[in-house]
């Protein structure tokens, strides 16, 4: 579990904002849960080869828009695009039940890129892909998700583009634990459909 995120300072809730107290204690939950995240390793790449057979990198598009690459072939356009189209790609664990047997293991990937080209310039990082793998349940996915938005809204702030409406019912849910919120729509993303803006909250809300 991520011990800095599970073991932040609570902050000081104003008397009379319920919806405040109602996302601090949501936040508080679900940072309990064992999770955890770190930058994508090498032995990580089975879980992604795993989940590319059965279609969840479909999303990325390109070489993973079908699933017919053996293993080998799989490795080099995976590693090829993580390093050459994002700037950062974490692997998100959870406990999952598999065989009778709770596995600590890998059940998605966040991967982002900067929003200048000088690193150094850059405010803030985009999301460009989150993978969620066959095996993760949507308890998985709300509980990693909320404690790595919520570790790495301290480090940098994030934005995301949500396309549809499972992905804006996902933001959703993670601005109701008070680390995201909704600051907009746009129709330039997605040539005629409209997408929900939400960036990273720097602290936690106070109304």
């Amino acid at each position: 579990m991520n011990e800095q995120a599970a073991r932040m300072p609570e902050p000081i809730v104003p008397i009379g904002k319920s919806r405040t107290i109602k996302s601090h204690w949501r936040l508080k939950k679900t940072l309990a849960r064992k999770v955890g995240f770190r930058p994508i390793e090498a032995e990580d790449v089975r879980f992604a080869y795993a989940g590319y057979k059965k279609g969840a990198l479909a999303p990325m598009a390109g070489p993973f828009a079908q699933t017919h690459m053996t293993p080998e072939e799989f490795d080099i356009a995976f590693q090829a695009t993580v390093t050459t189209r994002y700037h950062g790609a974490w692997t998100l664990f959870a406990e999952v039940l598999r065989e009778k047997k709770i596995e600590y293991m890998p059940v998605g990937m966040v991967m982002a890129f900067y929003s200048h080209a000088e690193h150094a310039l850059s405010p803030f990082m985009i999301i460009g892909d989150i993978v969620w793998f066959p095996w993760s349940t949507p308890r998985n996915r709300i509980e990693t998700a909320v404690n790595f938005f919520n570790t790495m809204r301290k480090q940098i702030p994030m934005m995301d583009f949500a396309h549809g409406d499972e992905n804006r019912r996902f933001f959703d849910m993670l601005a109701k634990h008070g680390i995201v919120r909704r600051v907009g729509t746009t129709h330039n993303v997605v040539r005629g459909e409209p997408v929900a803006i939400y960036e990273t909250r720097v602290e936690m809300r106070a109304d």
